[in-house]
């Protein structure tokens, strides 16, 4: 058996590591001198916290694995023929090539090194009194609840990519959950064990933050252009950025909507259900709206669109290198313009009825090289493109608010109430520019399966294709003849480097 060397090399890394404020590297190479000398006042604190949040932009996380780039791949978003060779064992489930295998491993190491340096900084905050804060209680609340919904999430993604899910009944040994700092050799939980952590973490996570977004920070969450880092207009705060652009960092509604999609993974619709019901009410009341028409797809000049929609976002990272890594990944064959190709068969399948559906309209390339321009540097230089690019560009989309109207969609199918069900798909799909509608004729399965297809336009090559189909566990759809998956295809094993010291 191996010895516990390894995790103590991946979890007790430091915070720094990842920094650029060189002044604390000066310090000591003595770990523990260089985080007592890290957290001795409270901007070392927010330091630690802004690195957390570059941990999950890089592209082993978010930056691009988790979002356009394996995960995406697997869900079948691309043609597996023209995606990464990194990637494409993975997209065929060939977890025992060393491909397939080298993007879960980059997966895991950096899920587990961001959570380190999570509770790190949660033990450190606990740690003191309100007043070590400059904006005392209120700062300290809103660091502790940042960082236990980011270590939920994690584990909640490495739980989705490493284990079965939990449609199949599995209860058995699933992934550490790991809560403490150094942590050298943890204990993998079982999947109900997992679970529970993940929600009660989450649930502290919302408890702390509400009334940091609903009140303290009430005037930045209820504005897009508090929300979200805008290079041409922003809210000035007398307390610092620190406390700006929340939903680029863990929020309360970021945190009540990952319940939401945490116990629909799970399978419990009525806690899934309740939970999208505050995000979504919220929406109704203006907290987050609709990108308008113009944007989406209703004008010609691709420039204009908003790529990300940021009005819409709940939860975003973001990497200033988004635009250089993913022109990095698509010449990475030689062959110019090769990766992350969308075939039009796939497309004309998906939007099937709907092509005047703005997600195909405005987001699909169809013309010049059949790519979603979620991901693309604009072509032109026009003022709109540079300012598209320079706002936009960076962002790492994680939830919308529309993924609670597909919640809220489904259970109300669950439960046999289609009127409701349909009364809401279709305000979703004119915000869409879906002109067709649905008629309250349809019946479950019919509204089923344009749901599914709707939770994909919605969210195509943004990492959440794979783990619907995972959920409901259906065969992927590929435009053409659905991939039919084996049971032992669905997850990914544990990194071989594990197996050999995990209890």
């Amino acid at each position: 058996m191996r010895s516990t060397q390894y995790w103590k090399l991946l979890l007790l890394l430091p915070i720094l590591l990842n920094m650029s404020c060189k002044k604390f590297l000066d310090v000591s190479s003595s770990n523990q001198v260089l985080e007592e000398t890290m957290f001795e006042n409270g901007e070392g604190i927010r330091v630690a916290v802004n690195g957390v949040y570059k941990m999950l932009s890089a592209t082993e996380l978010y930056g691009r694995n988790l979002s356009y780039g394996v995960i995406s791949a697997m869900g079948y978003n691309y043609d597996i023929n023209n995606i990464p060779y990194d990637y494409r064992e993975a997209a065929r489930f060939n977890w025992e090539v060393s491909t397939a295998q080298a993007s879960m491993e980059q997966i895991w190491q950096s899920a587990y090194r961001t959570l380190a340096n999570c509770n790190n900084i949660i033990q450190a905050v606990e740690a003191r009194d309100t007043s070590f804060f400059a904006e005392s209680a209120n700062e300290k609340n809103m660091i502790l609840g940042e960082m236990y919904g980011v270590r939920a999430m994690l584990h909640f993604d490495l739980l989705r990519i490493f284990c079965p899910a939990p449609v199949t009944g599995f209860a058995g040994p699933a992934i550490p959950y790991v809560k403490k700092y150094p942590e050298t050799q943890p204990e993998r939980l079982t999947m109900p064990a997992v679970f529970t952590n993940i929600i009660n973490d989450l649930g502290q996570s919302r408890t702390l933050l509400e009334k940091i977004d609903t009140i303290y920070l009430r005037t930045v969450m209820r504005s897009a252009v508090g929300r979200i880092r805008n290079p041409g207009s922003w809210i000035p705060l007398a307390q610092g950025d620190f406390f700006n652009f929340r939903a680029e960092r863990m929020n309360y509604f970021a945190a009540t909507g990952l319940l939401a999609r945490v116990y629909l993974y799970k399978g419990d619709y009525e806690q899934a259900f309740q939970h999208a019901k505050v995000v979504y009410d919220a929406h109704k009341r203006n907290w987050f709206t609709w990108t308008s028409s113009i944007y989406q797809g209703q004008i010609t000049d691709v420039d204009y669109i908003y790529t990300k929609r940021p009005d819409e976002l709940v939860l975003s990272f973001a990497n200033g290198q988004n635009y250089n890594n993913y022109d990095a990944q698509i010449q990475s064959s030689g062959i110019a313009n090769q990766f992350y190709r969308i075939p039009q068969a796939y497309m004309s399948k998906l939007f099937e009825g709907d092509m005047d559906d703005y997600r195909i309209v405005g987001w699909y390339n169809r013309y010049a090289d059949e790519r979603y321009i979620t991901w693309m540097r604009p072509k032109g230089n026009s003022y709109n493109a540079t300012s598209m690019a320079a706002q936009q560009g960076p962002l790492l989309p994680v939830m919308r608010f529309t993924e609670m109207y597909h919640i809220i969609i489904e259970y109300h199918i669950r439960q046999g109430n289609i009127p409701e069900a349909v009364a809401i798909f279709n305000t979703l799909r004119t915000n869409r520019g879906a002109k067709a509608k649905i008629s309250d004729a349809v019946n479950g399965q019919e509204l089923m399966e344009k749901l599914v297809k709707d939770i994909i336009r919605e969210t195509l090559t943004e990492g959440q294709t794979f783990f619907l189909f995972k959920r409901l566990n259906r065969n992927i759809f590929n435009g053409n003849n659905d991939i039919i998956m084996a049971p032992e295809d669905w997850f990914a094993p544990l990194p071989a480097s594990e197996t050999n010291y995990l209890l």
